[in-house]
């Protein structure tokens, strides 16, 4: 910043400070700027200055209190809705975690997806029978649903010198038929308590939708602050000395200035 812009700064600075004390301190420059009405812009200062600290203190407990109260409904709602996801991923668990693909095949925590063909489709893990089978030329999964329908993922392992598809290793196929069993035996663990976890997460959500002692306690909390401010003595004094500063300041001027 230059010289002159400095100065410009400067200017617009006092100018703004004139307008805002002869704003505070109606009635002429003499009684916004005049040693001889300092004691009464001294007398109005201190009233405003009193009537604000008891109305920001005032303003703060309100405000605590209003904190309170929005925390609690905070918890609240959190509460519900960590309950409703909850049921939902128990009456949904969707497919969960990935756990290993091989060929065709996709693991995941509740279901293997089939990736050939012109769309993927997945075979839920709950009750599905996952059994190794090897033949001339390839290796094979069979995955039988609980509907009895059977589905055969292939793994090749002997192929035309020519041809670049890929080759499988035994096992390999084998080590991931394992982990389908495997994640089979974990569904149906999960599936088999998802009854008893389902009524207990309902009966947890119902309490807590019906649990509202913080918010009410916090509610309380903030009515009975409300209540102490509009009763309170100090601010009702303050106050009072505010108007008579303003009164004897528009007697003195013929101005009344804002609070």
């Amino acid at each position: 910043m230059n010289t002159a812009q400095l100065v410009v700064v400067v200017v617009v600075g006092l100018g703004l400070g004139v307008l805002w004390r002869r704003h505070r301190y109606p009635g002429g420059w003499s009684f916004a700027f005049s040693w001889k009405y300092e004691s009464d812009r001294n007398a109005l200062a201190n009233a405003r200055s009193k009537a604000r600290a008891v109305s920001r203190k005032a303003a703060e407990a309100e405000s605590a209190a209003q904190a309170e109260l929005t925390s609690a409904q905070a918890a609240y709602e959190r509460g519900l809705r960590q309950l409703e996801q909850q049921i939902a991923r128990l009456r949904n668990p969707g497919a969960g975690e990935r756990l290993g693909n091989l060929g065709e095949l996709v693991l995941f925590q509740h279901v293997v997806v089939v990736t050939s063909g012109p769309a993927t489709r997945s075979i839920e893990l709950a009750g599905l029978d996952a059994r190794f089978d090897t033949g001339r030329t390839n290796h094979s999964i069979y995955l039988t649903d609980v509907t009895g329908r059977v589905h055969r993922a292939k793994y090749p392992h002997v192929l035309p010198a020519a041809d670049d598809q890929q080759r499988f290793d035994e096992e390999a196929v084998r080590d991931f038929t394992v982990a389908i069993q495997n994640a089979v035996a974990d569904e149906n663990s999960f599936r088999a308590r998802i009854p008893h976890q389902l009524t207990q997460a309902e009966q947890q959500l119902e309490e807590a939708r019906t649990d509202t002692r913080a918010q009410e306690a916090a509610r309380k909390k903030l009515a009975v602050v409300r209540q102490r401010n509009r009763q309170d003595p100090h601010r009702k004094v303050a106050d009072s000395e505010l108007e008579d500063a303003l009164q004897d300041w528009k007697t003195l001027t013929g101005h009344l200035p804002p609070k």
